[in-house]
């Protein structure tokens, strides 16, 4: 059990002047008890600092929180710890910022990157559509050896091998007027040989005169004209080898008629302009040098699609050439 430590009258009595002039206004009770006793027993200390201790949290208590936290901060801004503390937050502080603009600058840039993409797209674009517009400008789009006023279809192209005929010139030239002959000279045109009826001629381009003669806005075709020039030029020819002087026209419309139809198929053959090779002649003398332009093939008209249409275009069934 603690002893009851001897009242403070007790030190007193026991104090005395020293040599080294020291009065009693030199000392006070706290000094007393540390530096004059120092034979006090450590309990006695102790009990004298547990005594102070008590002392101050009372004080703390009367004074309230502000004298409460007046004495922490003075203890806190003592230690080190607080600046530390600090130290750190700001380089936290630091580091989110730097990340933040580091993503700010590469969300930026892959931005500029998508705009620059689709820019590079829609310019793309733009060019292969006026690239095509250019073409179409610089060579319309007709169908070779077609029709430009809009009446006549398109038609499908088929590879065509060409091959010698005899049925359409027999090796003997009196043989051309045989009905067979004839027949197959027939065989290859349309009923009313391409003579066709326009009707709502405002519906089409340049259109050309109409044929008289005929109904009104009615029009011939250029395949079929061809061939009846090909085979006038092919029976005057006959006619000649043959002595068949009777199968000439009567009618004083021979020469010119011929003169008519070589200028005719010329401008055809080369509008036209077939460039197909062509190679080693086949049926020709063998001392003769060039092509016969057999087995070689062709890009062509599917012809017994336009043979069809003109039949059904016709302007009338009758069957000539």
């Amino acid at each position: 059990m603690m002893q009851p430590l001897p009242s403070p009258g007790y030190y007193h009595d026991q104090i005395q002047p020293t040599e080294n002039g020291l009065d009693d206004d030199d000392y006070d009770e706290d000094n007393t008890i540390h530096h004059l006793r120092p034979e006090t027993s450590s309990t006695t200390r102790l009990m004298a600092t547990h005594h102070d201790d008590n002392d101050d949290e009372e004080d703390r208590e009367k004074a309230g929180p502000t004298t409460a936290w007046s004495d922490a901060s003075t203890v806190h801004h003592d230690s080190p710890a607080p600046q530390l503390s600090h130290h750190r937050r700001s380089r936290r502080r630091r580091k989110r910022s730097i990340c933040t603009i580091f993503r700010s600058v590469l969300d930026t840039v892959l931005l500029l990157v998508i705009l620059a993409l689709l820019v590079e797209r829609r310019w793309y674009r733009s060019v292969i559509i006026q690239r095509e517009r250019d073409q179409q400008s610089s060579s319309p789009e007709f169908e070779l050896a077609g029709d430009i006023t809009g009446f006549a279809p398109r038609f499908p192209q088929k590879i065509t091998t060409f091959s010698p005929s005899p049925s359409f010139l027999p090796p003997n030239a009196s043989d051309f007027f045989t009905a067979p002959v004839r027949k197959a000279w027939l065989s290859i045109v349309p009923k009313g040989l391409g003579y066709v009826l326009v009707n709502s001629t405002s519906s089409y381009n340049n259109l050309p005169h109409p044929v008289k003669g005929y109904p009104s806005s009615t029009f011939t075709t250029s395949v079929t004209h061809q061939l009846h020039c090909l085979h006038t030029i092919v029976s005057v020819v006959s006619a000649y080898e043959s002595g068949r002087k009777d199968m000439l026209p009567q009618d004083g419309t021979g020469v010119w008629h011929l003169g008519h139809c070589f200028d005719y198929l010329r401008q055809s053959i080369m509008c036209c302009g077939d460039t197909a090779l062509e190679g080693q002649h086949t049926t020709f003398p063998p001392e003769f040098v060039g092509s016969d332009g057999w087995d070689a093939k062709h890009v062509c008209k599917d012809y017994d699609a336009i043979k069809e249409y003109l039949e059904g275009e016709r302007v009338d069934d009758e069957v000539w050439i």
